[in-house]
């Protein structure tokens, strides 16, 4: 299993001419996300995302599975190990 993260509001690092953008502060928001699968890669399981909301609205009335993914929420949105267990 590896452990990679999603930015959302994380803005450009530079604009259209290449050139250092200055002045923006980065965003600390991030969606954790898990990934496994075995050593030969025959096996691959769902998305695993970790959130701050229990149920949240972009889900809309769907589960998390129905998506085709994994969530669980948590305080901080942190993989805590009971999470990595399951």
């Amino acid at each position: 299993m590896d452990e990679t993260s999603f930015n959302p509001y994380a803005p450009p690092d530079c604009g259209l001419a290449t050139k250092q953008l200055s002045g923006k502060k980065k965003e600390k928001f991030r969606i954790p996300i898990g990934v496994a699968c075995n050593a030969d890669g025959s096996e691959k399981l769902d998305l695993f995302f970790v959130g701050k909301a229990a149920k949240p609205r972009c889900f809309k009335k769907k589960t998390p599975e129905e998506h085709g993914f994994y969530y669980h929420h948590n305080k901080k949105a942190w993989m805590t190990r009971e999470l990595f267990e399951e």
